[in-house]
């Protein structure tokens, strides 16, 4: 199996992370359609499975993630 490459696996992981991020804070937005909330899921559930796949600690993936959800409610 070939070896990749560090900084892809981290920039894919790091563009992944921001998009789970934006879709579930959006998923708050109690006003949404069931189509719309759909395809959130979607995102988010195709970019964890994604995540899995490509790191090596994805609960740590996970908690990253849950940090970055609280860093932009902040704002």
């Amino acid at each position: 199996m070939p070896k990749v490459p560090t900084e892809f696996i981290d920039a894919r992981a790091q563009s992944w992370r921001r998009d789970i991020v934006q879709a579930r804070i959006k998923l708050a937005d109690e006003g949404l359609t069931y189509h719309q909330r759909t395809e959130l899921w979607q995102v988010v559930d195709c970019r964890e499975w994604c995540l899995k796949m490509l790191v090596q600690d994805f609960p740590a993936e996970l908690e990253r993630i849950d940090r970055e959800i609280e860093n932009e409610l902040r704002r």
